[in-house]
C-alpha cells in the first residue's frame, strides 16, 4: 500500500494582516494558478477579507436614487394639496343653494348648511391620538364657490383651539380643497379637502 501521509505535517499558512495585503484579488489568483495545493487556502482567505466597496457604493446610489425619486413624486402629485388654495372667487362657478348636506374629508364626515345671506355653517367630529375625539364647528360666508369661514374645535380634556380657513369648490361644487390656520392665519395649520356624499 502506498503512504497517504508524509511525516512532515502541513500547516496552514498564517492570515496576512491589512497592511501585508496590498496584492489585488486578480494578481494573488494569477500567482495561485502555479502555485501547490497548499496555497488555495491564502488565496481564499484573502478573497474573504477584503470588503467589495463597488456593490456596496452601487447599493448607496441605489437607495439615494429611490429618495429622491419618492420625494420627486410626492412633489408633483400633492403640491395641489400642500399649496394654500387662491381664494379669488370663480363668477362663472356658484355653488349657493348647492353644498348643503355630508361631505366626506380626511377627518371624517363634515356637514355643511346654508343659512340665507350668503352664511354656512357646518359641524365635524373626528377622533385624534394625542387628543381624543374632537367636535368642530365652522361659520362662514359663500362667494360664488369660496367659503372663507371660522373654526373652533373643542377636544376633551385639552384648551380650545380656533382659527380661520378657505373652502374653494370645484367644478360642479362636487368637491373642495382648501386650509386652515390658527389665529389670523388661514393657511398654517393644515390643508382640507372633501367630495359630496351620495344622499
Amino acid at each position: 500500500m502506498q503512504k497517504l501521509w508524509s511525516s512532515k505535517s502541513k500547516r496552514s499558512q498564517p492570515l496576512l494582516t491589512e497592511s501585508e495585503d496590498t496584492s489585488s484579488a486578480a494578481d494573488v489568483f494569477e500567482q495561485e494558478v502555479s502555485a501547490p495545493s497548499d496555497g488555495k487556502l491564502k488565496y481564499f482567505s484573502k478573497l474573504l477579507k477584503k470588503p467589495t466597496i463597488k456593490s456596496q457604493g452601487s447599493l448607496s446610489w441605489l437607495f439615494l436614487s429611490v429618495g429622491i425619486g419618492g420625494v420627486a413624486i410626492v412633489t408633483i402629485f400633492g403640491l395641489k394639496y400642500l399649496t394654500a388654495p387662491d381664494a379669488t372667487t370663480d363668477s362663472n362657478l356658484t355653488c349657493k343653494s348647492k353644498i348643503n348636506g355630508d361631505w366626506q374629508t380626511p377627518f371624517g364626515k363634515v356637514t355643511l348648511q346654508e343659512q340665507g345671506e350668503d352664511l354656512v355653517s357646518g359641524k365635524y367630529e373626528y377622533a385624534n391620538f394625542e387628543r381624543g375625539k374632537i367636535s368642530g364647528e365652522l361659520t362662514g360666508k359663500l362667494s360664488n364657490n369660496v367659503i372663507t369661514f371660522d373654526w373652533k374645535e373643542t377636544p376633551k380634556q385639552q384648551p380650545l383651539q380656533q382659527g380661520k380657513g378657505i373652502l374653494v369648490f370645484g367644478e360642479g361644487c362636487k368637491e373642495f380643497y382648501g386650509s386652515y390656520g390658527t389665529g389670523e392665519n388661514t393657511n398654517n395649520f393644515g390643508n382640507w379637502q372633501g367630495s359630496r356624499l351620495a344622499k
